[in-house]
C-alpha cells in the first residue's frame, strides 16, 4: 500500500467509533510488534496500542483526528502532521508523528510530538 493510504488508515484507527473497524485499520497499518510513543505513554505491540486507543476514545468522546498535509518520506522514515477536532469547533494545534516503516510496509515505530515546535528564546546583545 502507498504511504498516503498507510498513514490515512493509521489515523482513521485513532478515533473510529467502532472497535472492530479500529482493529481492522490498525492491523493494516501497524506491525504486530510495533512501538508507539508520545509524551505521555510508550506502548509495545499492536494489541497494547489498540488498548491505548480505546482509553483515549473513552476519555475524549466525540473527538476526531484530521491529517494536516501530505506524508514526507525518506530512507524508510516518514513524518506527517495532524490535529484533533472536537465539539464546538475545537481544533488542537498541529502535531507531528515521525515513523519508521517496516520491510513489510507497515508502521513499525511511531513517535508522536504534540503541538508546534517551540521557538528559540530571544537573545539580547550586552
Amino acid at each position: 500500500m502507498d504511504l498516503e493510504t498507510l498513514v490515512s488508515r493509521y489515523c482513521e484507527a485513532w478515533f473510529h467509533p467502532e472497535a472492530t473497524e479500529r482493529r481492522r485499520l490498525l492491523t493494516e497499518a501497524f506491525e504486530p510488534d510495533g512501538v508507539y510513543v508520545d509524551p505521555g505513554v510508550r506502548v509495545e505491540g499492536r494489541e497494547a496500542l489498540l488498548a491505548h486507543i480505546d482509553r483515549v476514545i473513552a476519555d475524549r468522546p466525540g473527538f476526531a483526528l484530521e491529517r494536516a498535509g501530505l506524508v514526507d518520506e525518506h530512507h524508510g522514515f516518514l513524518r506527517f502532521g495532524w490535529r484533533r477536532l472536537g465539539a464546538g469547533g475545537f481544533r488542537s494545534p498541529e502535531c507531528i508523528d515521525i515513523c519508521q516503516v517496516s520491510r513489510g510496509g507497515k508502521l513499525a515505530l511511531v513517535i508522536g510530538f504534540f503541538g508546534p515546535m517551540k521557538g528559540l528564546p530571544e537573545i539580547t546583545s550586552p
